[in-house]
């Protein structure tokens, strides 16, 4: 597993926010993937467990939707609502499907569970192209662009399904120097929700026209303070 520990500390705070108690509702293999790496690394890496980060996956073939429907019927059970009660409930999707993508952000936000939603638009994909370039509202950030500049960087003819489910890809993408990458996507998707609060977009009524943008930002930059914190 690459190293997060790089010998340099980039944390903001002395002692930064303890990322607790997390319930995170994946729509796919691939973004299941990306969050387990953080998982099993402070696992391996702390003597005393800080956190509890508790990961339900969900292969939801793309579907925002599904997320929500899956995530609202877990914590529907008496016993899942009970076990969860204090963790914070992490919603992560892409922005790609359904059409109607913008009622599904608005019933994610008005829950009862008070989900954080932790997105990507328009897939995932795009916070992961993050790590190696940056994206600019001007491009084209397509899904076919996207997936080609994954294909360039991964160094392989074709980015499939098989791809995308591999726990190994997630570590190809991150390599050596993880700390590095990971923080130059943060850097980029602060800069990428700064252009849009400029222009007074925002994801309650203008999920479709911010693309590209992610929110899954402030939880990773969470999860790898902690890290460099606690296991440095």
């Amino acid at each position: 597993m690459p190293r997060l520990i790089n010998g340099e500390r980039k944390i903001q705070k002395s002692r930064p926010e303890n990322a607790g108690k997390l319930l995170i509702f994946c729509e796919g293999n691939t973004e299941f993937n990306y969050l387990m790496y953080f998982k099993v690394y402070l696992e391996n890496n702390l003597h005393v467990q800080y956190s509890d980060i508790v990961i339900e996956p969900i292969n939801a073939k793309g579907d925002a939707r599904r997320v929500y429907d899956y995530a609202e019927e877990f914590l529907a059970d008496d016993v899942n609502a009970s076990k969860y009660f204090y963790y914070e409930k992490h919603l992560v999707f892409d922005c790609d499907a359904p059409a109607n993508i913008q009622e599904v952000v608005n019933l994610m936000l008005e829950s009862d569970n008070e989900y954080i939603l932790d997105y990507s638009n328009l897939m995932f994909e795009t916070w992961l192209v993050m790590h190696f370039q940056d994206l600019s509202p001007e491009g084209d950030n397509s899904n076919r662009t996207i997936i080609r500049l994954m294909c360039e960087y991964l160094r392989t003819d074709k980015y499939t399904s098989k791809d995308k489910a591999a726990p190994g890809t997630i570590g190809r993408i991150l390599g050596s120097n993880a700390n590095e990458k990971i923080r130059d996507a943060i850097k980029n998707a602060k800069e990428l929700e700064e252009h849009w609060n400029k222009l007074g977009m925002r994801r309650d009524r203008n999920i479709k026209e911010m693309n590209p943008s992610v929110a899954i930002y402030e939880l990773i930059e969470r999860l790898l303070d902690e890290i460099v914190y606690l296991c440095g």
